[in-house]
């Protein structure tokens, strides 16, 4: 199965300054919004967690491809949330910035609760990944962050860029952590766009020259891609750690 989580950006600061009707309000559009990307993509929505929105795709109704759903839903969602975010600022409103996480393992899914209460929801670890996941987007500046888990389930038709390896609190296995950039197909809502594609490719090059042990050439690309995408935090944070590689073995 493949499980969502959502949250919205810097939540406790813009709830603070909001009154509890205009707070009201705008969380309506956005679960609206994000709720409606989910059922359009045949997921399930598990529950409104706080400012988040926890979903997942292969149950009740089992679906191959699930993760690919799930992809296609957090794409609709982050981008029709952009769409309300340029009208709420011409508005003089606050954004709602929204961060998706997405991971797609084995979990258990069912009833679970108390004799008196239950949940259809699903439990186990691929659904404690899925929250790491969602919350990476804080620590990497993205706005989708999906694993690798995700990007095997779903096929080639993901337009996606390699972030890091990280490694979740509590997993004994580190994982590859992506930025889902888009969808291949006709569908224009959720297409990268040329500048994304772009920056895929040039994030992916690099990618690869890590893989290989070549942090010089990796740190390169990287500057590379700082030079044409000013500010990619996902780029900064990379040549930083490359600096960092490149300083100690100078040193060694």
């Amino acid at each position: 199965m493949t499980v969502l989580f959502t949250d919205i950006e810097s939540f406790t600061s813009l709830s603070e300054d909001m009154s509890p009707n205009e707070l009201l309000d705008q969380m309506s559009v956005y679960f609206e919004r994000v709720s409606g990307a989910i059922t359009q993509e045949f997921g399930t929505v598990d529950k409104f967690i706080g400012d988040g929105v926890m979903a997942f795709w292969g149950a009740p109704v089992e679906r191959p491809d699930h993760a690919l759903r799930a992809c296609a839903a957090a794409l609709r969602a982050a981008r029709r949330m952009t769409e309300v975010n340029d009208q709420w600022e011409r508005e003089g409103r606050p954004k709602l910035r929204v961060r998706i996480g997405l991971h797609s393992a084995d979990v258990l899914v069912g009833n679970v609760g108390s004799t008196e209460r239950l949940s259809y929801t699903v439990m186990g670890d691929g659904v404690n990944v899925a929250a790491r996941l969602e919350g990476m987007n804080k620590m990497f500046g993205t706005k989708i962050c999906v694993s690798d888990g995700v990007l095997a389930a779903a096929g080639t038709s993901l337009v996606v860029r390699p972030i890091r390896e990280v490694h979740v609190k509590g997993r004994s296995h580190a994982l590859v952590a992506y930025e889902l950039m888009g969808i291949d197909g006709e569908d224009a809502e959720i297409a990268a766009s040329e500048q994304d594609a772009r920056l895929g490719r040039m994030t992916w090059d690099a990618w690869r020259q890590l893989q290989r042990g070549d942090v010089a050439k990796a740190a390169q690309i990287y500057r590379a891609i700082l030079d044409a995408f000013p500010g990619d935090p996902v780029a900064r944070s990379q040549l930083e750690t490359c600096d960092v590689q490149l300083e100690n073995a100078a040193s060694a």
